[in-house]
């Protein structure tokens, strides 16, 4: 976990620092908005909101300009960046690795679209340019179906011209349709609901994982069938929501059902516990009815399969046990739970009218497949042998943890320790590095 940071230490480099715009616009780490959610429901919850405010407080009358996760974690190593006098060279696109003599030794650039240049490099290149999230074209010749580029949540850059360029020098692939996936929800009619603008005026799809965790509220395909544990990792829920995909063609979009209990205790999206919009009503993106039969009709769901799914829902929330997908059985479900509801944090009844439901898509947070690389984050060739002077790290390389999910932050972390691998090998530090990668380095 990345402390706070205050960003004012970057001087006018501060501006220039990308920032989510949901969770780092707020002095709040990560997993402290499993409580702020609850902040209805526990004290903890109650104490959080205190403490936010606290933060925001302190932060106005010391004019700091604080912030969390991701952008703290920049923030600093962009200071230690700037420190050392290392340039940064911002509007600068690679487009073209340069290679002379079967090694690489530098990239041609372009400075706004326009001036093109050469950058040469003495030991090497090391590629940590994203992956393909926004690449249409790509996505739709490797990616999964239905997918769209416009669904992503990934960083606008991550377009994918640099993997391109390092697959036109013989680079291998692997993965190439595995993403960091996150569930959203947007309107049928393709428009985004009130609250997923940026103040930029870029859309920002919601990330629903801590949503989906909560109680009184299921996640089902358009057969009204539930196909996947609610609370488990975003990235699993993602994989089975394809899965039932390819087996039935009915589950994208998918709909989450909720009843008045739900939206009268947690968030969704962005608005605040106990708030639903009534543009979202008016405008479509959520849907509204009186009883499951009518939502269903609303919906395009099968009314008896969702009575049916209900049904053996609510019966199992009275013992806690889901039988099926075993909801609330794991730690990290229950982390995400109402711990004020019983005997399983993670499951509470549809029951209460009105009822609700929002129909949910497969976004993503990045990609999981890209290049191939050694221990050493050496690019590598479709043959097997590496790419001399080209390093890679990040999602732009296929993941070091292929299609399994080891928590948040696991592309950041091998991103940061492939990074310093690949700069030790570069500079020839071979006894050091070799340890390092065996992991009995000190």
């Amino acid at each position: 976990m990345a402390p706070l940071y205050d960003a004012r230490a970057l001087g006018g480099w501060a501006k220039h620092l990308a920032r989510s715009p949901v969770g780092d616009g707020l002095p709040v780490h990560s997993h402290e908005l499993t409580d702020l959610y609850l902040v209805r429901r526990t004290w903890r919850g109650k104490r959080m909101a205190l403490e936010l405010g606290r933060r925001r407080l302190s932060a106005f009358l010391r004019r700091a300009d604080l912030v969390s996760n991701g952008a703290a974690l920049q923030g600093r190593l962009l200071e230690l960046v700037l420190a050392r006098g290392i340039p940064v060279r911002r509007s600068t696109a690679v487009v073209g690795l340069i290679e002379e003599d079967g090694r690489v030794v530098g990239v041609e650039v372009e400075v706004d679209g326009e001036t093109s240049g050469v950058v040469r490099a003495r030991q090497g290149v090391l590629l940590n340019a994203g992956g393909f999230c926004h690449d249409a074209a790509l996505r739709k010749a490797t990616g999964r179906s239905p997918a769209s580029a416009e669904w992503t949540a990934a960083n606008p850059g991550d377009t994918g011209e640099v993997l391109a360029q390092a697959r036109a020098l013989g680079a291998a692939t692997d993965n190439l349709d595995a993403f960091w996936w996150v569930l959203t929800s947007k309107n049928l009619d393709g428009s985004w609901p009130e609250g997923t603008m940026t103040p930029t005026g870029r859309t920002a799809p919601w990330m629903h994982h801590l949503d989906l965790a909560l109680p009184h509220s299921i996640l089902v395909d358009q057969r009204g069938e539930r196909f996947c544990n609610e609370s488990a990792s975003y990235m699993e829920l993602g994989e089975r929501l394809y899965a039932r995909e390819q087996a039935n063609g009915l589950a994208i979009p998918a709909w989450t059902i909720m009843d008045s209990v739900h939206r009268s205790r947690y968030p969704w999206g962005t608005a605040l516990p106990g708030t639903t919009p009534t543009s979202w009503l008016e405008s479509g993106y959520m849907k509204r009815a009186d009883t499951i039969d009518d939502l269903a009709k609303t919906c395009g769901i099968d009314a008896a399969g969702l009575a049916a799914t209900i049904d053996r829902w609510n019966a199992s929330c009275a013992t806690g046990v889901d039988g099926e997908y075993g909801r609330g059985e794991r730690v990290f479900d229950r982390i995400h739970g109402d711990p004020t509801v019983g005997p399983n944090p993670c499951m509470g009844s549809v029951a209460k009218p009105p009822f609700y439901a929002a129909p949910m898509f497969p976004s993503d947070v990045g990609t999981a497949g890209g290049l191939v690389t050694d221990e050493y984050a050496r690019v590598v060739r479709e043959d097997g042998a590496t790419i001399d002077g080209l390093y890679a790290t990040g999602n732009t390389t296929a993941s070091i943890f292929a299609r399994s999910y080891p928590g948040a932050g696991a592309s950041i972390a091998a991103s940061l320790v492939f990074g310093f691998v690949a700069a030790k090998h570069a500079l020839g530090d071979g006894a050091s590095i070799d340890a390092l990668v065996r992991g009995d380095a000190a």
